[in-house]
């Protein structure tokens, strides 16, 4: 069993190596055009700080979500201790 698993991954790196051999001789590296790199850099620093003011724009999101984590931090205290009271054994006289 060993011997055919070595065998199956002997072919399998033999056609690996082939097509990479193959792959090697027809793809060529290519120089993209200088305009074309500054064009996409500049989209890039863009986009990077349009980002950064949306979010910075967008504080009241921030802002109402805070509250509402407080908020409900607040109910569930208060509805904690509500039910600890109502839980709680009355003394029978």
């Amino acid at each position: 069993m060993n011997t055919k698993m070595r065998k199956f991954a002997d072919a399998s790196m033999e056609k690996i190596a082939s097509m990479e051999n193959r792959l090697s001789g027809v793809l060529r590296p290519i120089k993209p055009r200088k305009e074309f790199v500054h064009e996409v850099a500049q989209r890039f620093q863009t986009r990077t700080q349009t980002a950064f003011v949306d979010r910075v724009a967008e504080w009241h999101l921030v802002a109402m979500l805070t509250a509402g984590f407080i908020s409900m931090a607040v109910f569930l205290a208060v509805l904690g201790r509500a039910l600890m009271t109502l839980h709680k054994k009355k003394p029978t006289e």
